[in-house]
Order: C-alpha cells, then structure tokens, then sequence
C-alpha cells in the first residue's frame, strides 16, 4: 500500500504568484517540482529555440569543432560510434544527418548488445584502425573507454567522445578530480571544469550541441539543424532524462516537426504500428522508442539506423515490419521472463528481501533490464535480474532501483568480486560468476541499510479536487503542460469517499480496470491499466458487492477521443 501526501511547498507557490504571466494551476504545479526560479518558469511557459544555450560553454566544445573541420578539409573519413538503445541510435543520426548537409565521407559502427556488451568494443577500434579511419566520434558511450581511446590514438586516430554518462570522481579534501579518457576532446556536461548550464542531457541531446556549435562556426542552415531535434526528442524521452530546462525546448520543438515529419522510417513504423494519433511524448516513449530499441536488443541497432538512412520506401517498409515483428517478439520474451521471475521470487521469499536478486538462467539477457523494472514495480524493491551470458560460467543482468536506494553506489562496493560493472543511481549493467550470486545476494541486503519507509512507495499529489469539480476544460489545461516526464510529473489530484457505481474488466488481456464513480450526483468513467491487483484489493475489501461502496482515489484527469468525440475520464493512480 503506498502512502499519499499532498505537496506543502506554499513559499514556494507564494513565489510564483508574484509571476503575472502564470496561472494559479501553474504557479501550484511548477511551486511542488521546486521550479520557482523565473528563467526557468519562463522556459516553461514560452518555450522557444531562441532559450538554447550556448554550445561553447561545454567543456573541449572549441577543439572537437576545429578537429571536425580539419578532418572534412582534408578529406579524412569520421566514423560515429554508438549504442544499441534508443538514446544511441538517436545520437547516430543525430550526427549522420547533422554533418550531412556540410560532408559525406562518413561510416557508423554500433556494438552488438550480446557479443560485444556496451560501448566501444575492441572489435569496432580494430575496424577502424584497419579502415583507416581519420576521426572517431563516440556518441552516447566513451567516457569509460579508456583502453579503447588510447588503442585508437597509438594507431593515429583522432578521437572525439561525446557522452553524457557519469563521469568517474574522486574527492580529495576540498578537491575534485574526473578520470577522462585521452581523447583529443572529451564533451560531456557532467564534467566539473565545464561552465554549461544544464548537466542532464541525453546522449542525444550533446550531440546536437556538437552540431549545433559546428553550425555556428561554419554557418550551417537553422531550420535544418532544427530538424536534428526530431532524433533528439527521442532520445530525450526514451532515455527518461530530466524533462525540465533544454530538454523540455528539444522534445516540444521536436514533436511539432515529428508530427509533419518527411522522415518515411518513422512514418512506416506509426503505418506498421497503426497509430493514427498525433505524436507525443507517449508516442515516443511507448511506440516509436520500443520498436526501435527491439533492434539492439533481439538483433541489431543498425537495423534502426538503415530505416532511418534508406531511401528505397519498399525497403523501408519491409524493415518496419521487421521491427515491429521483433518488439512483438520482445514482449512475449519479457512476460515469459517475468512469470519465471516471479515464480522464483516467491518460491524464496526473495519479495521480503531489500534488495530483490534473481537469477533465471534461460531468459534473453536483453530484456533483463525490462524485466527487472516490471518486478521493481511489483514489488517497490530495487531489483537486478541476471540471466546466463555466452561464457557459462558467468551471468550478466541489469538492475532498477527506487528513489531510495542509489543501485550503483550499493553495487559499486562489491566491484572487486564483478566481472564488469556500470550504471548510475537508478539503474546498473553487471556480469558476476554464477558461483558469486548467492555472495552478493547477501552482500546487498546486508548493507543495503534501507528502512521500512525507504521500502514504502510514496505518492505526492498536487492538491485535492473533488471530481465533481472537474471538467474538460480543466483537463485541456492541464495538457498544455505537456511533456510530462522525469522531474515534471503529470499533475496528480485526489479526493475522498467516491462511490463506485460501476465496474469491470476491459481488454484483450482483461487486465483494465474500469470504473464508474459517483460524486454529489456526478458520474465519470475511470480507468486504471494494468490494474489485476487492484481489482483483486476491491474484492478482498468489499467482496463480491462492489458497487455502491466508497473509495478514495489518487487520479489524473484525462480526455477520452472516440470517434471524434472527446469526454473527460479519469486515470486512477492508486485507490484504498
């Protein structure tokens, strides 16, 4: 059971307010995500491309622009290295297309997510040095590449790395230090030398500063360094980075040329996809992201960029087809993976632990990431999931965390006993000798330090409305504060003793809960996704008589479009 509080942020609140250009729903919603600063409130309300920051403040920004430039007066071939993820293959073309108007001596390289593991591999620099390739530019990956960068520069190799990871510290009284790999430039707005205004952009989003600073200096088209945003949007949504600052400017400006968009590889995926709606932020993060990410992780990621760099529309569609056909795959690996998951789970009482670890040999090592977030929710416990690798003597896994529980740091002191290890907070990649999981099980949950409320799920709501209140104009209003994400949730509303006049399970799965709810004689529909345990909660309360008793609720307000008719309905978040 989650516990519900309402946000208590007044200063904050009383300090928008001042702000005549706001509404009070704005200044409440802006006052309880801490957004008071008036810059920043003024990025949300009028956000346009004339707020981007300056490219040079990043840090090395001035020398990867001078070494780009010479290699393209000499005629050198630049070679991008990506990632497999959505945030990767976006950061490819980000580039690919970006120096494209300007220069064609280009090639990519991607690794492939099981043979090669994350970042540069030593296969992709033997390529390269092999190839004879002038310049290397990493996107999305390379800060932690330190034997690679210095493979590429013994054999002459120019290299740019452009990353938005963090960056290895190391504190020495008052004193920082950041271990960065020799490059000959080394972008990323995590370092601490660097004057750039906003740290959280995604690998995506530092490689159109890269572009956005070449354009500068070389005079590149504006509208056509505008429609890199397209890819950027992507990765800023599909890599769930914070939805505040620039980023809000490049998924808003993004979507407006997504949903005009001349790019057929897109457009066949919403064909293949049959999504006729406009494209949002849940377009991006639940329809386009997935089907592209299927790629790296039952394929290869190169299979997204030949969709996204083919111009014979035949074969666009046909590798549409195949990617919607492997993300069809994909799910069905992870709910197999999830049942077999769970099932050990509560065969060892894992759901009582600090810290879930679960080993299932047989699953895809590249969904263990989806599965273990789906078990993070289950359960609200940090959880890694690990599955055999090629080597079976090792296993390899990713892990997801709540916001209590910092994955990297409590794995990070048992690294001497992991094979590799990488991540960040909320998330981490590990291999560890099977022999080992039951050790660092224990390790985890011993030191894990957690208390019964780090373990409470929390839900903070705005303020309450009763739903009697609410109509479809405030639900518009509330949409055009859209893109929600991290760090500027969707708005959250509550209210007390609702009566339940309807319900019933809908969809193909009947996994959908719907509802319809009563308050001082005013009746809306409501829905809740995913909602098998919910359902199951009404019944152990209320038994087999379910209508015509109360519930609290935690909702969002929402618009239902049906056949060209749009009506309020409610997305329940949590019910008691």
């Amino acid at each position: 059971m989650a516990n519900w509080f309402i946000y208590n942020k007044k200063s904050n609140y009383i300090e928008n307010l001042k702000n005549k250009d706001i509404t009070k729903l704005q200044a409440l919603i802006l006052a309880n995500r801490d957004i008071t600063d008036k810059e920043t409130v003024e990025m949300f309300v009028n956000p346009d491309l004339g707020k981007l920051h300056d490219p040079f403040l990043l840090a090395d920004m001035d020398k990867a622009v001078s070494l780009i430039i010479e290699t393209m007066q000499n005629g050198g071939e630049i070679r991008i290295f990506g990632d497999y993820d959505q945030d990767g293959i976006a950061s490819v073309m980000t580039l690919l297309d970006g120096f494209l108007y300007f220069y064609d001596n280009l090639s990519y390289d991607i690794p492939h997510r099981v043979e090669d593991g994350y970042g540069m591999s030593d296969g992709m620099v033997e390529k390269a040095i092999a190839d004879g390739v002038s310049l290397i530019i990493t996107c999305d990956n390379g800060i932690t590449g330190f034997d690679q960068v210095d493979g590429l520069k013994k054999a002459g190799i120019k290299v740019i790395v452009t990353d938005h990871h963090e960056i290895e510290t190391s504190t020495d009284g008052e004193w920082q230090a950041q271990k960065l790999p020799e490059a000959d430039a080394v972008i990323n707005p995590k370092r601490i030398d660097s004057s750039y205004l906003f740290k959280d952009l995604c690998g995506a989003g530092v490689c159109f500063k890269l572009i956005q600073a070449l354009y500068q200096n070389i005079g590149g088209d504006f509208e056509y360094l505008a429609s890199l945003l397209e890819y950027v949007a992507m990765g800023t949504v599909c890599d769930i980075v914070s939805l505040t600052d620039e980023n809000r400017i490049f998924v808003i400006e993004g979507l407006k040329r997504l949903n005009y968009t001349e790019k057929i590889g897109i457009k066949a995926i919403l064909d293949e996809m049959n999504w006729h709606k406009p494209i949002d932020e849940y377009t991006l993060g639940f329809i386009i992201g997935p089907t592209m990410n299927a790629a790296g992780r039952l394929a290869s990621a190169k299979l997204a960029i030949e969709l996204l760099m083919e111009e014979d529309i035949d074969r666009i569609y046909e590798i549409a087809k195949e990617l919607v056909s492997l993300n069809v795959e994909r799910k069905k690996l992870t709910e197999e993976g999830l049942d077999k998951c769970i099932e050990i789970i509560e065969e060892n009482n894992y759901e009582n632990d600090d810290v879930i670890v679960v080993y299932e040999p047989s699953i895809n090592e590249s969904i263990c990431g989806i599965v273990a977030g789906r078990i993070k929710e289950k359960y609200y416990r940090p959880t890694i999931v690990l599955t055999n690798s090629l080597n079976d003597n090792i296993a390899k896994g990713s892990g997801r965390s709540i916001e209590s529980f910092d994955i990297h740091e409590a794995c990070y002191k048992y690294k001497d006993n992991l094979e590799s290890f990488g991540g960040h907070k909320m998330a981490c990649g590990l291999s560890i000798e099977v022999s080992r999981i039951d050790d660092f099980r224990k390790f985890l949950n011993k030191n894990s330090k957690m208390t019964q409320k780090d373990k409470e799920k929390v839900i903070n709501i705005d303020t309450a409305i009763s739903i009697d209140k609410l109509s479809l104009e405030f639900a518009e209003s509330l949409n055009n504060l859209k893109p929600f994400g991290k760090d500027f949730e969707k708005p959250i509303f509550a209210d007390k003793d609702v009566i339940i006049e309807s319900i019933a399970m809908i969809g193909k799965n009947k996994n959908t809960l719907k509802l319809s709810l009563r308050k001082n004689d005013i009746i809306i529909n409501a829905i809740k996704f995913n909602a098998i345990d919910t359902a199951n909660y009404l019944v152990d309360k209320f038994g087999k008589n379910i209508t015509g008793n109360k519930i609290d609720i935690v909702y969002y307000p929402d618009i239902n479009e049906f056949r060209g008719n749009r009506t309020l309905q409610l997305r329940l978040v949590d019910i008691r």
